[in-house]
C-alpha cells in the first residue's frame, strides 16, 4: 500500500491539534471528516478521517480512511492497496476525496426531465 512521504505526513502530524476538519455525512449519519493541507506549492493532501461515531469499531475511530495528495502533476492515491479492484467501500472514501479535491468543479445531478416527444 503507498505511503504519504514522510515530510509530507510530519506535516500533518506537527499541526494535528490545529486541524479543523469538515464533518462528512452519509445518508445522514456523520461517516467521516475532512482535512485539506497545502502542505507545499506543489503538493495539497487531502484527508478522510473516520469519523467518532460509535459504529465505527473503537480502534478506528478518528484514524486516517485515505488520503490524496495532488502533486501539480497528478493524483497520489494513499489508502489503497495496489489490487486491480476495490471494495465498496474504499470507492466510496476514494469517490469522496476525489469531489472534495477538486476546486475547479461543481457537480449537481438533476431529475431528468420527461420526455414529451416519442
Amino acid at each position: 500500500m503507498a505511503k504519504l512521504k514522510e515530510e509530507l505526513q510530519k506535516m500533518i502530524e506537527d499541526s494535528n491539534q490545529d486541524l479543523y476538519r469538515e464533518e462528512i455525512y452519509i445518508n445522514g449519519k456523520h461517516e467521516y471528516d475532512y482535512h485539506k493541507l497545502d502542505a507545499s506549492p506543489n503538493n495539497t493532501v487531502h484527508t478522510l478521517y473516520y469519523s467518532d461515531d460509535v459504529e465505527w469499531s473503537e480502534h478506528v475511530r478518528k484514524t486516517i480512511a485515505m488520503q490524496v495528495v495532488d502533486t501539480g502533476n497528478g493524483i497520489e492515491i494513499i489508502g489503497i492497496s495496489k489490487k486491480k479492484s476495490i471494495n465498496y467501500s474504499e470507492a466510496e472514501r476514494l469517490h469522496i476525496l476525489l469531489r472534495l479535491s477538486s476546486d475547479n468543479s461543481v457537480y449537481q445531478i438533476s431529475e431528468t426531465s420527461p420526455k414529451r416527444d416519442f
